[in-house]
């Protein structure tokens, strides 16, 4: 780990900062605020078409993705024509907005649309995905071009330029409000009081939080009338790179594993990797949304993510992703 990561995750973890580089961090959150105040003085743009927007208040892993994966389901089943809007993080802008069509093939696209999108795109065929930094542009062309009727926007949070007819907050409740700071120097996206502009929380690993209850009652606190749904990444199954043969979890208990991943939280991953009876053995860490390479990891099977998974064009013999749905938490 080089040293601006290793800042990244003193930052993440809420470790001290040396005093010239928290100084200077400190001193630019007024400036980071100022750009979403003149976002939010803007007017909204209104497609013909339902909007729903999946966002988050901190930076790194909600969880957000097997959240739109859900919806997008549930809305196709309905009977509903589906686009999801994405910025497609980390990958070139042509300009113009890119469109994958459903069932589209998948090999490659992570380079093409970003991770995130495609495991989207892998997981609901029927789906539009399209991508494009200005969502506005991207709404237009799902609704005139592919003739949708419900658009998800992925990571919409902060994106207020596009009305939208629900406004779902996601909120991992084993780190609700990151380290209680605001960017640069903090995770926090916007003050706590932004919680007020959504019309639903989402409540992610639940079966991870240190007092669900206390998180509970603060988010009441701020915004009494909003409906919280409380969730877990429950694992499905593991399946191999390779083939997609999967794999039942309960032969892997006791086993031991080494884990690779390029997530926003992969403390939560190795958690849940841990949970199912597995000993890891070596750990990778890679920056959220870029390359990383398994070399050096022998001895054991490999274990990721599925987000980390649709982005390897060849991965080793015995390297597996574990997949996860969102569920309900009593």
């Amino acid at each position: 780990m080089n040293y601006v990561e290793g800042l990244k995750a003193r930052l993440r973890q809420g470790q001290p900062l040396p005093l010239p580089i928290d100084t200077l961090l400190r001193g630019l959150v007024p400036f980071f605020q100022a750009g979403m105040r003149w976002r939010l003085s803007r007017p909204c743009v209104r497609v013909d078409a339902r909007v729903i927007s999946f966002g988050n208040i901190t930076v790194g892993g909600t969880g957000k993705t097997p959240a739109v994966i859900e919806r997008a389901q549930r809305e196709i089943q309905a009977g509903h024509t589906v686009a999801v809007l994405t910025r497609g993080y980390g990958t070139p802008n042509p300009g113009l907005p890119v469109v994958v069509p459903p069932r589209s093939d998948h090999p490659g696209l992570s380079a093409k649309i970003g991770d995130e999108p495609a495991l989207i795109a892998r997981c609901v065929s029927d789906a539009f995905i399209i991508k494009s930094p200005d969502r506005v542009a991207g709404a237009r062309m799902a609704v005139h071009q592919c003739g949708c009727d419900t658009l998800i926007l992925d990571d919409g949070f902060q994106y207020v330029m596009l009305e939208r007819n629900e406004n779902v907050l996601v909120i991992d409740a084993s780190c609700p409000f990151g380290n209680g700071r605001l960017l640069p120097r903090g995770t926090l996206r916007e003050p706590v009081t932004a919680l007020s502009r959504a019309t639903s929380l989402l409540l992610t690993r639940c079966d991870q939080a240190r007092d669900l209850t206390a998180t509970i009652l603060r988010l009441r606190e701020l915004c009494p009338a909003i409906p919280i749904r409380k969730t877990w990444h429950a694992p499905g199954s593991l399946w191999r790179l390779s083939d997609g043969a999967e794999s039942a979890l309960a032969t892997w208990k006791g086993r031991k594993v080494n884990v690779a991943c390029a997530i926003g939280h992969p403390e939560a991953f190795f958690r849940t990797v841990e949970s199912l009876g597995m000993v890891i053995g070596e750990r990778k860490v890679f920056p959220n949304h870029r390359g990383f390479s398994l070399e050096g990891l022998s001895g054991a099977p490999i274990i990721m993510t599925e987000k980390d998974a649709v982005r390897l064009v060849k991965a080793p013999p015995e390297t597996y992703a574990l997949g996860i749905r969102l569920m309900d938490f009593a």
